[in-house]
């Protein structure tokens, strides 16, 4: 069985090559010209940026507002989009909490992450490691470590 497998962003590695933006929309280059990219780099005038992705939420809001049924969850749990059934309305990215869906003005059509059909381009182009495509009990498992350690650090583990 294999297991559900997720892009994880790791901002403080992120270098801001822009690598994960360019190969984002390089993968709809036969489709699109010039192609939307679907996921963005934010950076920040103090320094450092961050890239930003879908998160395909549980309760995704954008699914239930979407009433064409452009939007719809596959059988990997990902968010996609249907940009043959798309009309435009941008409701979607009007209630996305995490603004990570886009309207793409010259396609007239709501765009966002899909994980690149279980292959994203972005992770494997990024150098740093900032986003990493990996299973989803992988980063339970890293995140139950870091709490375990900041507890033995601050002597709170017998």
């Amino acid at each position: 069985m294999t297991l559900p497998k997720t892009i994880k962003v790791t901002p403080s590695k992120c270098i801001g090559c822009i690598n994960c933006e360019l190969a984002c929309a390089s993968r709809d280059w036969d489709k699109f010209f010039p192609a939307p990219t679907k996921i963005n780099l934010v950076f920040f005038r103090e320094g450092g940026q961050v890239p930003i992705t879908c998160f395909q939420c549980d309760n995704a809001p954008c699914l239930s507002v979407c009433q064409t049924g452009a939007l719809s969850r596959n059988d990997a749990g990902v968010v996609i989009s249907n940009s043959e059934r798309c009309v435009g309305c941008r409701a979607c990215t009007a209630v996305c909490p995490f603004g990570n869906i886009t309207y793409w003005q010259s396609g007239k059509m709501a765009v966002k992450c899909d994980q690149c059909a279980g292959a994203p381009r972005c992770a494997a182009s990024c150098p740093s490691g900032a986003l990493m495509y990996v299973e989803d009990e992988t980063i339970v498992k890293e995140r139950r470590s870091a709490f375990a350690k900041s507890l033995k650090e601050a002597g709170e583990l017998l």
